[in-house]
């Protein structure tokens, strides 16, 4: 079954006015992080009340939690394609997965440097709503691809399935982010090609390092 995607649903459950607050917040978020941008910021650049803010969203917290639910959306788009992917063939699933996130990555610069911000500033109680609000049901279903891989003698099944898919996104999620810096640097022949990198690592990810004996 087709899943609905969640940028449709959260742009459904909001209405107008708070969709512009939604669209201020985003950038100021994905530029300062959650701690240097004030309620007063965004309602300027929205060209409205805090009141009005609260009115939508309750709380900078509340807001927050929307405005990443809407960057991870992107996400979920990438997972409801890749369950269109051939479903004999755990393989093509997930590097499928593996192509399309930095693909989206690179379409949405903002959203992602938003969730790095995030991951960054690592304030404990925030990450532990947002894993518990957010990112839990993206996560789970990329394990489960995993998982797939695991269950039809594909993949190794002595490796934790959650390793493997937190690797899947560091590896794409760094290079998205390091690219500007990678492309200087000698030796590095992989920066102006990320369709050439996706392919080389998934492949690397898949056989390591070792040499077969």
């Amino acid at each position: 079954m087709m899943r609905v995607d969640q940028n449709s649903k959260l742009d459904n459950a909001l209405s107008k006015g708070a969709l512009s607050i939604l669209g201020a917040a985003v950038p100021l978020f994905a530029e300062k992080g959650f701690g240097a941008v004030s309620i007063n910021d965004i309602a300027l650049r929205a060209n409205t009340s805090k009141a009005n803010i609260f009115h939508h969203f309750k709380s900078k917290e509340g807001l927050y939690i929307a405005v990443m639910k809407s960057a991870c959306g992107h996400l979920a788009e990438v997972l409801d394609k890749v369950e269109h992917v051939d479903n004999d063939s755990p393989r093509k699933k997930l590097e499928a997965f593996f192509t399309l996130h930095l693909q989206s990555l690179q379409a949405h610069p903002q959203s992602a440097r938003l969730i790095q911000h995030e991951l960054l500033e690592n304030e404990s109680q925030r990450g532990k709503h947002l894993a518990e609000e957010v990112f839990s049901k993206h996560f789970t279903r990329l394990v489960e691809l995993v998982r797939e891989g695991q269950s039809q003698d594909w993949l190794r099944k002595d490796c934790d399935t959650s390793l493997m898919a937190f690797v899947l996104v560091a590896t794409n999620i760094f290079f998205f982010e390091s690219r500007s810096v990678l492309q200087h640097l000698p030796e590095v022949n992989f920066a102006e090609s990320p369709d050439r990198y996706n392919s080389a690592v998934f492949k690397l990810l898949l056989n390591g390092f070792q040499k077969e004996s």
